[in-house]
């Protein structure tokens, strides 16, 4: 009987005995299993200029999709771009059963240190305690925030892939569902989810715009490029690799537009988070699209350079940087002879000139063959962005033995 309560008290999470020597578990493995870049507004202005809802005496349920599994999870919560301290009431997670409507089995409050509530200080975020809720990887998380106070300037990532639900008044964060009386498909304060993984799991950074963001992918259903890739990675088993989606919708690589240029947020959206071992960099799209008078004219050589600047500090870090080729833009407003020279431009440098530790042909994925300066029709929502398909022909371009 004794021994048969040590096996069950191993099982269930308890030290290991041996004889007399307590043999301790191996202390948690928290890597980030989904991140959102935040910025202050969808313009990136200036303090007095922000955009974006501020919330009082209201729920806002988000939803996201770790990929990592583990026992359980924590929260990261920022008011990077507060005015005000931000204060919280009341935060729970969930796993998500459909739309809004969660399971109430899997209900968890999640506390910060010790506490219920919690107080963010202007351009700080907080990490709760560990949540005993298993993830797999497989199925979305809720995370409800309750709002008593009036939530002030907002911080948070506008294009999300999933949508989020913000209620009339009251908290509903433990409710099975709620009425919403707004939809949107931003994320609000919550900049990453943490997972208790597998010891030898890492992560891969995708790091661009709204391509990699999932504009023109259909809510609710994880089909942008990153997350099909991450569903190829699960699927083909071995050592655990989970995939970050950095994307952030209408960012440049070389100057602050919506959020911070993408040479600036390289290292906290990438090179700070724990775990990554590579990053596929596809960004420079909005550079080359709003390059002229209005915003100033770029180069070839500029965003080359800027890839450059990237690539060396990603390898100080001892990241591997693979480079995605730029995707064709005929038929959007972007493309002009002039634009559709840089592009090209761009993509020469990228396939040939040896700068990455391996080029991803994404552009060839998508272009039409009746057409190099297009992406196929049935691939695109609008000539720039993939839609569905594209995004899974995207996903598809990657070679999954860089991760052997």
């Amino acid at each position: 009987m004794f021994r048969a309560l040590l096996t069950v008290a191993c099982v269930l999470g308890g030290p290991r005995v041996e004889g007399q020597e307590r043999v301790p578990l191996p202390p948690p493995f928290w890597l980030p299993a989904f991140t959102a870049p935040m910025h202050p507004s969808a313009s990136g202005a200036r303090a007095a200029e922000l955009a974006g809802p501020s919330f009082r005496a209201q729920t806002v349920r988000m939803f996201v999709r770790p990929t990592l599994a583990g026992p359980r999870l924590r929260l990261v919560l920022s008011n990077q771009y507060g005015t005000q301290p931000l204060r919280l009431e009341a935060v729970r997670v969930a796993l998500r059963v459909s739309g809004i409507t969660i399971d109430p089995a899997t209900v968890r409050e999640v506390r910060f240190a010790g506490a219920a509530s919690v107080s963010i200080p202007p351009g700080r975020t907080a990490v709760s305690e560990a949540v005993e809720l298993a993830v797999d990887g497989q199925r979305d998380v809720a995370v409800s925030l309750y709002f008593l106070e009036r939530s002030g300037a907002v911080t948070w990532h506008l294009q999300g892939a999933n949508s989020t639900y913000v209620s009339a008044s009251g908290d509903h964060t433990a409710a099975r569902t709620f009425e919403s009386a707004l939809t949107t498909r931003s994320l609000y304060f919550l900049t990453a989810l943490h997972v208790d993984a597998a010891h030898d799991a890492s992560l891969v950074a995708t790091f661009g715009d709204s391509i990699t963001d999932g504009a023109g992918s259909t809510v609710d259903t994880g089909r942008s490029w990153p997350a099909r890739l991450a569903q190829r990675l699960a699927a083909r088993g071995g050592k655990p690799v989970g995939v970050l989606n950095a994307g952030l919708s209408g960012n440049r690589l070389l100057k602050d537009d919506y959020g911070p240029k993408g040479s600036q947020r390289f290292e906290r959206d990438v090179l700070a988070q724990r775990g990554v071992k590579a990053v596929i960099l596809l960004e420079g799209i909005n550079d080359i699209g709003r390059s002229g008078p209005a915003s100033g004219a770029v180069t070839a050589a500029q965003i080359i350079q800027g890839y450059e600047q990237l690539i060396q500090r990603a390898r100080a870090k001892g990241l591997k940087v693979y480079g995605g080729t730029l995707t064709p833009m005929q038929g959007h407003p972007y493309f002009t002879p002039e634009h559709e020279a840089l592009r090209e431009a761009v993509n020469q440098w990228i396939r040939g000139a040896g700068g990455f530790d391996a080029v991803i042909d994404f552009e060839a994925a998508v272009r039409d063959p009746a057409n190099p300066d297009a992406i196929r029709k049935e691939l695109t929502v609008e000539g720039l962005h993939p839609n569905d398909a594209g995004a899974e022909r995207m996903a598809n371009a990657i070679d999954l033995r860089l991760w052997e």
